[in-house]
């Protein structure tokens, strides 16, 4: 009976530790090596305004491939991002726009869409540098010199270096600071940017949840709720937002996180933000609301 008792303990003890055992969770640049990736999103939105309702829908596919340079004397890495894949349709009311980058220089259907394609024509053709510091910290995002002074405004505004550095310190600024253990939670702003001088932010709940197994490998899952949404418009002077009470309706994401690459293997998120709003449309106030899901997948191919 005193056997079976103390051989219990030890296993209750040996499980316990196991449960509360840390993991660090860290994005790695491994020097002279590519990753491929693929990405689909979604977006549906209805627009009311006045009582008229306005449907869009967008549907987005690129393939692409990150090489990894090596480390300089400083510590310094080198890190280009090129799209070699890039396919999107857009539904509006009355018509549909379509980009494929293998055939990138095909015109718009409606002559005042072709802003759309040009950022997309730029998105397909032009890598992107990024420069990262010995401690793996982002501290530059370049295009090829003298590219981004040729781009037309429509592209310029999205794929300006400073507007791209951010985006890429928010993609890695999901992990946890400090080592965690299962059920730990940490959050993070995120901020979307929509062009035209909208933006989306909120703030998202993350916890890690432990591995799992998956084609042969432990991967670590991080799950994700988002809250306290808040869209904003600024620069543009045809657009204003004077009032927006928006809540998410639907939110869930998962990450599956690979330690010893210290990369994503895979993403799956949702959103869905509806609420009123009143919008200024080249001076003329419009009260409405607004009903928006933006669906997210990504997967390392390799």
């Amino acid at each position: 009976m005193f056997l079976k008792f103390c051989i219990s303990a030890m296993l209750l003890a040996m499980g316990s530790s196991v449960a509360s055992a840390q993991v660090l969770l860290e994005r790695k640049f491994p020097e002279g090596t590519k990753a491929t990736n693929q990405k689909e999103q979604k977006v549906t939105q209805t627009l009311t305004l006045n009582g008229m309702n306005i449907d869009t829908k967008a549907t987005v596919f690129v393939v692409s491939t990150t090489s990894f340079g090596n480390r300089n004397g400083d510590g310094t890495l080198k890190v280009e991002e090129k799209v070699d894949t890039l396919q999107s349709e857009i539904t509006l009311p009355g018509t549909t726009l379509q980009f494929d980058s293998g055939n990138p220089d095909k015109k718009a259907d409606v002559p005042q869409l072709e802003p759309f394609l040009d950022l997309f024509r730029a998105i397909s053709r032009l890598p992107i540098t990024v420069e990262v510091d010995a401690k793996n910290k982002i501290t530059a995002v370049k295009l090829p010199d003298g590219e981004f002074e040729k781009l037309p405004q429509s592209a310029s505004e999205r794929l300006n270096p400073e507007t791209l550095k951010k985006a890429m310190v928010q993609m890695n600024a999901f992990l946890p600071d400090e080592p965690v253990k299962q059920g730990d939670t940490w959050e993070r702003p995120i901020e979307m940017n929509l062009g035209s001088g909208q933006t989306l932010s909120f703030r998202t709940k993350f916890e890690y949840t432990g591995t799992v197994e998956q084609d042969g490998e432990t991967l670590d899952k991080i799950s994700g709720k988002s809250f306290d949404v808040n869209f904003a418009i600024n620069g543009n002077p045809a657009l204003s937002v004077t009032k927006s009470d928006l809540k998410v309706v639907e939110t869930d994401s998962t990450y599956l996180f690979d330690r010893k690459r210290g990369a994503v293997v895979s993403l799956a998120s949702k959103i869905q933000i509806a609420g009123p709003l009143t919008l200024v449309i080249n001076g003329a106030e419009l009260v409405g609301k607004v009903d928006l899901t933006i669906e997210d997948k990504t997967t390392r191919r390799k």
